[in-house]
C-alpha cells in the first residue's frame, strides 16, 4: 500500500521530486510550501494553516529542499515523529538526519525508518539499507527499455568480465537473461517464502514443510508471548533477511523492530535485477527453529536441477565461520566443482551421504520440474527432510568458478527459450 504524503519544498524542487520515478511509491495528500504558487495544478498550503492532526494521520512528510533539522522542529513541535521526516534531493536523492536520544545516542531517521547506533553492527546494518534504499531510486529510473545495457554494465562492474546477450555461453551469463526475460508469475509466487508453501504442498505433501508460528504484514502485529522460546523470524521478499532466536529471554524486540522494518522497506529485485522478487507482497513469517544437533547452523542440501533433472547437490556447512561449499554428483561422489568465492572442505570424500538422500532427490525433481533452470534447496533433520527454498538465481549470478570449464559447462546444459519482449516497468 502506498504511503499517504505531504511534499514540502520549493516550486524547483518540487517539479523535480514530481519528475523522479520514485514519486510513484507515494500518495499524494497535498503540497506545503512558504512560498504562494500551483505546482501541476494543484494549491500549495502554508505549513501553519494544515490542523495538527494531519500530522499524526499521515505516514511522511517529504522535505525537497532543506536537510537542517533546524528546519524540522516546526513539524516535530507540532506531533510529527522524527521517523515521518523524509529528506530528499534532486542530485543525492533520500538523505539522513541524525539526533540524540536522553542518554546521548544517536538515532538516524531515514525513509520513515529509524536506526538506533549502539555499536558497528548497527552503523554497519544502517550504512546497508542507506545504500540498497538509493540503489533502488536509480532503479525504479531506469527505462525497462535500457535493462539489458544496464545489466551488462553491471555484470563487468562485479565480475570484469563482459556481457553480450547475443552471445550467452556461460550458467552466469544465461543467469543475466533469466533475470529479465523470464521473470514469470509463478516465479514471483515460488520466491515468496510465504506463498511458496502452499504450492510445495500441493506438489509433494505438507509434511515437507517447516512448521509455521505465523504471519503478519506489520511487525507490531506480533505477539511474541504466543511465540515459543526459540523461533526465527523472516521476510518473505528477498534472501538473507532472517532472524534467528535462540532465546526469547534475550531475544531484543526493539532491534528487530528496526531490522525488519528496513527490510520491509526494501524491494529485493532492485538489488541485482531479479525482477520475479518486485511483485511479491511483504510479510513478516514465524517459523519453528531447528538444528543440527550440536552444529551451529543447520546443513544445507542445495539441488541444482536443469529442465528437473538434478546435476549437482551443493553440500553448505560452518555458515558461522568459513562458508565450505562442496559439490556431489546424484550419486553422493564427491567431484572437483568449486567456486571462487567458497572453498571445498579439506576432504569432501569423508563427507556423510544424507540417510535421505534418494527421497530428497525425488522431492528436488519433482519440484524442479518445468523449470528450465533452479536449485531446490532441501534439509534433513532428525531423520526427516524440509524444504528450504526454490532459488531460480544462485548469488545473482555474479560469482565464478575456480574449476575449468564449469561455468561453460553448466552454460551449456541451460537451453534459453527464445526471447520475449523486455519487460514491463515495475
Amino acid at each position: 500500500m502506498k504511503k499517504k504524503i505531504l511534499v514540502h519544498g520549493t516550486p524547483d524542487t518540487l517539479q523535480k521530486f514530481f519528475a523522479d520515478a520514485v514519486s510513484r511509491d507515494y500518495e499524494l495528500v497535498g503540497v506545503l510550501s512558504d512560498e504562494n504558487f500551483l505546482i501541476q495544478g494543484l494549491e500549495v498550503l502554508a505549513p501553519k494553516a494544515v490542523p495538527p492532526f494531519v500530522y499524526r494521520i499521515i505516514d511522511a512528510i517529504i522535505f525537497t529542499s532543506t536537510t537542517d533539522i533546524r528546519d524540522f522542529q516546526f513539524f516535530i513541535k507540532r506531533g510529527l515523529p522524527p521517523r515521518k521526516i523524509i529528506p530528499w534531493d534532486a542530485r543525492q536523492g533520500w538523505r539522513s538526519f541524525s539526533m540524540t536520544d536522553k542518554a546521548g545516542a544517536q538515532i538516524i531517521f531515514f525513509c520513515g525508518l529509524e536506526f538506533h547506533i549502539r555499536d558497528d553492527e548497527d552503523k554497519k546494518f544502517f550504512q546497508s539499507i542507506y545504500l540498497r534504499l538509493q540503489r533502488q531510486r536509480r532503479f525504479k529510473n531506469i527505462n525497462p527499455k535500457n535493462y539489458p545495457a544496464v545489466l551488462a554494465q553491471e555484470f563487468q562492474l562485479r565480475t570484469g568480465k563482459t556481457l553480450d546477450f547475443k552471445n550467452l555461453r556461460t550458467l552466469t551469463e544465461k543467469m543475466q537473461w533469466l533475470k529479465i526475460f523470464d521473470a514469470t508469475p509463478l516465479k514471483t509466487r515460488l520466491a515468496d517464502k510465504f506463498l511458496v508453501r502452499s504450492w510445495v504442498a500441493d506438489k509433494i505433501g505438507e509434511q515437507y514443510l517447516i512448521p509455521l508460528l505465523g504471519v503478519w504484514d506489520d511487525f507490531d502485529d506480533i505477539d511474541f508471548d504466543a511465540l515459543p522460546d526459540q523461533f526465527v523470524l523472516k521476510c518473505n521478499h528477498g534472501s538473507g533477511m532472517n532472524i534467528i532466536v535462540r532465546d526469547k529471554k534475550n531475544f531484543d524486540v526493539t532491534r528487530a523492530r528496526e531490522k525488519i522494518n528496513a527490510l520491509l522497506a526494501i524491494d529485493y529485485a532492485s538489488h541485482c535485477f531479479e525482477l520475479h522478487y518486485s511483485k511479491i507482497k511483504r510479510k513478516i513469517l514465524a517459523e519453528k527453529f531447528f538444528s543440527n544437533g550440536d552444529l551451529p547452523d543447520l546443513i544445507d542440501y542445495k539441488f541444482i536441477c536443469f529442465d528437473g533433472k538434478i546435476i549437482y547437490c551443493q553440500y553448505l556447512t560452518e555458515r558461522s565461520t568459513e562458508l565450505k561449499l562442496n559439490y556431489f554428483d546424484e550419486n553422493w561422489q564427491a567431484t572437483d566443482v568449486e567456486r571462487s568465492d567458497h572453498p571445498r572442505s579439506a576432504h569432501p570424500e569423508k563427507i556423510p551421504r544424507p540417510k535421505n538422500f534418494e527421497l530428497m532427490k525425488k522431492i528436488a525433481a519433482t519440484l524442479a520440474e518445468g523449470f528450465i533452470f533452479v536449485r531446490v534447496d532441501l534439509y534433513e533433520i532428525d531423520g526427516r527432510v524440509y524444504f528450504g527454498e526454490m532459488t531460480f538465481i544462485p548469488g545473482a549470478g555474479y560469482f565464478s568458478y575456480s574449476s575449468e570449464g564449469t561455468d561453460e559447462y553448466l552454460g551449456s546444459l541451460l537451453k534459453l527459450p527464445a526471447i520475449d519482449p523486455p519487460p514491463e516497468a515495475l
